[in-house]
């Protein structure tokens, strides 16, 4: 038995994880979903570049995958490029009508963040380092800095599920809308590099398994996954990526809570995640 057992693995991409059967998120009310690129030294001491997706839910604060700053979290490297896009339109001279020709860089930070990771991971990275694995349960990550940013003042934050409607969500998993939006111009060869689906064969095993018509890709980790609670859709939980065994796979997003509102408890006065008050 434990042999075949240990020779069923569960496989998730170390690498960053377009969202395929997807339509164009056109809206200006997804601009707080930002391309995050964190540059940090492996084992070996080779730059490893991660490209991941990331939500501001403060002015202050992005919730990403823990694996998408593992590499940093261990170095100590937390300087954190943060781009914000949108999309180009232009009037055409010839009907006068307007179209869209392409996403565009708006704003480039770089932050100093600190990032806050689930206690049991902690612990894990302490005893193993680079190889301590990353489950889908907790595959979570909160990076916050001090200084303003005034380039984030025109953005309305993301709003973000309570631990209450954490539960709420569990009880009815199955009949709770989720959709996932994603950035990438990586795996995505159209100008609709910002995209979303509505997902509709999912389960909840401690993360959200998702078997939908609409897949996650390389270069989509990080990126959020929303629930509609009373018309409003909230981050419920991030892409962590594709996992498989040798039988199956499978797309896997790693909850935000409880482990968000844990680690809001250890942040800076100045910062009030309210969904955690």
């Amino acid at each position: 038995m434990k042999t075949l057992l240990s020779s069923i693995l569960l496989l998730f991409s170390l690498s960053a994880f377009a969202l395929t059967n997807s339509t164009p998120a056109l809206s200006d009310s997804w601009t707080n979903v930002m391309q995050i690129r964190s540059d940090a030294p492996d084992s070996q001491g080779n730059d490893a570049p991660g490209f991941c997706n990331a939500t501001l839910i403060h002015k202050n604060v992005l919730v990403t995958a823990a694996h998408c700053v593992k590499l940093a979290y261990i170095s100590g490297i937390k300087k954190i490029d943060i781009d914000v896009g949108q999309y180009k339109y232009v009037t055409r001279r010839t009907d006068g009508q307007t179209v869209r020709i392409g996403y565009a860089l708006k704003h480039r930070l770089t932050k100093n963040v600190q990032i806050e990771l689930p206690s049991g991971l902690v612990d894990k990275i302490h005893r193993r380092g680079e190889k301590a694995t990353i489950e889908p349960s907790e595959d979570f990550a909160l990076l916050w800095w001090n200084e303003e940013t005034p380039e984030f003042n025109d953005i309305v934050v993301s709003d973000i599920v309570s631990p209450a409607e954490h539960a709420s969500i569990l009880k009815n998993f199955s009949q709770t809308s989720l959709m996932a939006l994603t950035i990438n111009p990586f795996s995505e060869s159209s100008m609709d590099t910002k995209r979303m689906a509505t997902l509709e064969k999912t389960k909840w095993s401690g993360y959200v398994y998702s078997k939908s018509t609409s897949r996650v890709e390389e270069g989509d980790s990080g990126a959020p996954l929303f629930a509609s609670i009373n018309g409003k859709f909230k981050v419920f939980a991030v892409v962590k990526g594709r996992a498989s065994t040798i039988f199956d796979n499978w797309d896997a997003y790693s909850s935000v809570n409880p482990h968000l509102c844990v680690l809001a408890k250890t942040l800076p006065t100045f910062i009030q995640i309210s969904a955690c008050k």
